[in-house]
Order: C-alpha cells, then sequence, then structure tokens
C-alpha cells in the first residue's frame, strides 16, 4: 500500500471506531467532537479545518498528505503506538490478504453467480437495519451549565434531561483527578435534572456528556484562582494538584521563588525529584491568537534545579493548551513546542536551539499574530510556523520548573486591543 492508500484505510478505520454517520454528512460540531476526541487520547491537537482536509469535505486538486504528528495522533486514537506501527502492522494484515484473495479469485468467480440473489437480500436486510441504527444514533437530550466561571471554591451546576436516550451507559465526566477519590465520573439518574461538582483548584476543565464510552456533549469550566497557587509536583504525578501539596505563600519579594529550605521547613520531601509549578486562571481578556508575552527566569543548581535543569511555559486558552519546553545544553531530547495544531518534540525533531543559560537570566519573547507564531530566546528567534486552529481567550498561565527556579515577571499584550497583563511578584 502507498502513504496515500494508507491513510484514507486510517481514516476508514477512525469512521468504523467512531461509528457516527457516514463522514460526508458530518458537520461543524462534528469535526469539532472529533478534533477534541484525538487531542485527549494522544495529547496532539488536530484542527477541525484540518479533519476536513483530510475527510474530503474540503477539496484540493492533490492528495493531502499532513505533517507526521498529525498522522501519530490518528494512529494513537486507534490504539496504534504511532504512524510507523499503524503502517507496519497494516502493511502485514494486507499482505496477507492479498495473498488470499489471489488464491481464492479462481473459485469466487466460479460460484458468484449463485451467490447474487443471497448477496441482493443481505444488502437489502443491511440497508434497513442501518437506517434504524442512523434513528437510533440522532440522540435527543438537554446538556447545559448555569454559570461555567466562578472563583474556587466553586460548584458548577449541570441542568440535564436524559429521559430520551435509551441507553444506561451514560456518564458525566469532570475531567477531574482527585487524590484519594480518582477520577470524577458519575452516572447520573434519568429521573433527576440536576448534578452539582465542586471544583477546589483553580483550572479550565472540560465536561464530558458520555454515552457508550463516545463524547456527545461537552461543556467548560473556567475554575477562577485568587492569586498566584504553586504547588509541589513529583515525576510520576506532574497533573496532581490538590491542598496537601499547595506551597504556603510567603511574602512579597519582587520574584515568584521558593528556596529548598523554605520548602523543607514547610514539609515537602525533597529527596525524591520534584518539580515547582506556578499557575494563575483568570478571565484575561487577551486573544490567544494575537499577543505579546515576556517572561524573565532563571534555573541553576544554585537556585535548587535539578538536571536536567528547564522551563516550561503553558498558555490555556478556549480552545487549546499551548506550551513550550526549553532545557539546558545536553537535554534537547526532552524540548519541545505546541502551538494550535502543529506540534515539535525533541524526540523526533534537532531542538538544540531550545536551550537555556544556566549562569544569568533567561528572556522568553512570544509574538503571536493572525496564527502565525514567533518564539525568541535571548534576543535569538528559535522558532516560528503558522497554524490553523484558532486559539481563543488566554484563560490560564502555568510554568514549571525542575527542582526550583526562580519567575522575574511575566507580562502579556493584546496586539489589536492593548490590553495588558503585568506581574512582577
Amino acid at each position: 500500500m502507498t502513504e496515500e492508500e494508507h491513510l484514507k484505510y486510517c481514516l476508514k478505520e477512525i469512521e468504523k471506531k467512531l461509528d457516527w454517520k457516514d463522514s460526508s454528512t458530518w458537520k461543524e460540531s462534528d469535526y469539532q467532537k472529533l478534533s477534541i476526541l484525538i487531542s485527549e487520547a494522544s495529547t496532539i491537537s488536530i484542527s477541525p479545518h484540518t479533519l476536513k482536509r483530510l475527510f474530503g469535505k474540503i477539496k484540493y486538486r492533490k492528495h493531502y498528505n499532513p505533517q507526521q504528528a498529525t498522522k501519530d495522533a490518528l494512529s494513537l486514537f486507534l490504539d496504534y503506538s504511532n504512524w510507523d506501527d499503524f503502517v507496519l502492522k497494516n502493511t502485514s494484515l494486507n499482505s496477507k490478504k492479498n495473498k488470499t484473495q489471489k488464491n481464492d479469485q479462481k473459485k469466487t468467480k466460479k460460484i458468484i453467480w449463485f451467490f447474487i440473489p443471497i448477496i441482493v437480500l443481505i444488502i437489502s436486510f443491511i440497508a434497513i437495519n442501518q437506517t434504524k441504527s442512523i434513528q437510533k444514533n440522532n440522540d435527543v437530550f438537554t446538556f447545559n451549565l448555569n454559570d461555567s466561571i466562578g472563583i474556587v471554591p466553586y460548584t458548577a451546576s449541570l441542568n440535564y434531561d436524559f429521559t430520551q436516550l435509551e441507553s444506561d451507559s451514560i456518564f458525566i465526566d469532570f475531567s477531574f483527578e482527585h487524590p484519594t477519590l480518582g477520577h470524577q465520573i458519575i452516572k447520573p439518574e434519568k429521573s433527576r435534572t440536576i448534578s452539582n461538582f465542586t471544583y477546589q483548584v483553580p483550572g479550565y476543565y472540560p465536561v464530558l456528556l458520555q454515552k457508550n464510552k463516545k463524547t456527545l456533549a461537552i461543556k467548560k469550566v473556567l475554575a477562577l484562582s485568587k492569586s498566584w497557587d504553586s504547588y509541589i509536583v513529583y515525576e510520576s504525578e506532574l497533573s496532581r494538584f490538590w491542598l496537601d501539596n499547595k506551597i504556603p505563600k510567603m511574602e512579597e519579594n519582587g520574584r515568584l521563588y521558593y528556596p529548598q529550605v523554605y520548602l523543607k521547613a514547610n514539609g515537602f520531601d525533597l529527596n525524591k525529584v520534584f518539580y515547582t509549578t506556578h499557575r494563575l486562571f483568570k478571565q484575561f481578556e487577551i486573544d490567544g491568537d494575537n499577543f505579546e508575552l515576556k517572561t524573565r527566569f532563571k534555573n541553576s543548581s544554585e537556585l535548587g534545579g535539578i538536571t536536567c535543569f528547564d522551563f516550561i511555559l503553558r498558555l490555556f486558552c478556549e480552545n487549546n493548551t499551548n506550551h513550550i519546553k526549553l532545557m539546558e545544553s545536553g537535554c534537547s531530547q526532552f524540548s519541545g513546542i505546541k502551538f494550535g495544531e502543529a506540534v515539535l518534540s525533541g524526540e523526533q525533531q534537532n531542538l538544540d536551539t531550545f536551550k537555556i543559560n544556566l549562569d544569568d537570566w533567561n528572556m522568553l519573547h512570544i509574538v503571536a499574530k493572525n496564527k502565525t507564531v514567533q518564539v525568541f530566546l535571548n534576543n535569538s528567534l528559535i522558532y516560528q510556523d503558522q497554524y490553523q486552529q484558532p486559539n481563543g481567550k488566554i484563560v490560564g498561565i502555568e510554568t514549571l520548573f525542575k527542582g526550583t527556579g526562580i519567575l522575574d515577571y511575566i507580562q502579556i499584550t493584546d496586539l489589536n486591543t492593548n490590553k495588558e497583563f503585568i506581574d512582577a511578584f
């Protein structure tokens, strides 16, 4: 099979897995839903626009061959490890099929006329049942949030009506991992119409309505911070944010920094590899596709950093989470960037320019204008690319240091409105 044939087969397998209507009938909401499902399965974002190109909704003269990261994401959605794994396994599968087809070809010609009447009956039967199946998939329900924004602790209240949903396998996933209670997902009672959930940790959370493990609807909750929240997280639990690993605030001193002496005095175990993360979620009212960001930081062993010394910045937007990961020299394998659907990883690309200075302050400067992004590190351009999927407004900032590092200030400016957020701590 050629690369084009493999891609077509991959898209057909995705259609089978989704079990929606034929892709030729998909609407904008279907492509948006699929974009979210693929992102959840692979952590790689593919925009609805790109999906339309792949499935032929947007017509092109030539065959559209997407970038490697896009094909990896499609493969991960189908439970393969990457695109190469998909190609390898399906090449051998189709090779066996071709041999079998050649051996059976002569026999098939002899008996095909005998089976024509039977085939006609089978096709008629399938057509009738497909019609019934399509009717069943037209789910009718109500699923709304009374209010989606509030300061933590914040209780999100869902109004729903699932009385016309036939399946009993209906769940609401609040996208929160409780440290002792586990993943917060419930099976709502059809006889009720309200479900409440309290978010105690600031963040931007998708609330998913699922039926038979398929997502029917998504609502998003913005749980606002009162101010910057800082946490100690360990390598095995990088996304664990809770009351017991939150760092008590120090007096403001013009920098966001918690020395190891202070952390030990507050009972944190620093004998394991740990990260210090700082998070702020608010309505910045800044366009995630037209902004300028500047920040100054430092990470080294003298400050309490741990090799490979790094600095990670995440920007949470309404439609995407973007990030950049900078490393010390020699550790570029762990570098990376994601902006929109564009993804680069130090495991597959040479990102030697994504290296930080351990002896002095580092200046990170990001400019996004009309879906073109430029990244400067210490006044040198290290990355430039375009993307299609709109980010929407910025709703959260997160920085991460391996060990402890210093954040001097952060400044974000909307390039259209000049609205500015600046924090010098």
